[in-house]
């Protein structure tokens, strides 16, 4: 997850908000950028190789995350049963 960001290194370029894949990080008034929903961020560590100031610091063992590919979980489900659900819920 996004540790922290830097408001004294970040220069307001927005690289890291237009390339975050879940929309994670937001500019503020003074066109700083910050974590807007921390909750979103999968670690991917986009952000932080986008920012050409190097104020993006990510930490991906800061907490547990989920598997990118459930696996198992998907292994109940059988044949057409996802699809004649109606799929799968979005937060």
């Amino acid at each position: 997850m996004i540790q922290r960001i830097d408001a004294e290194r970040c220069v307001g370029c927005g690289a890291c908000v237009a390339r975050c894949p879940l929309d994670a990080l937001r500019l503020d008034e003074r066109g700083r950028a910050f974590i807007a929903y921390p909750d979103d961020c999968m670690t991917c560590f986009i952000c932080e190789r986008a920012c050409p100031a190097g104020a993006i610091d990510v930490h991906p063992f800061r907490e547990k995350l989920p598997p990118v590919f459930p696996g198992p979980a998907f292994a109940a489900v059988e044949g057409n049963d996802l699809r004649e659900r109606g799929g799968m819920e979005h937060a």
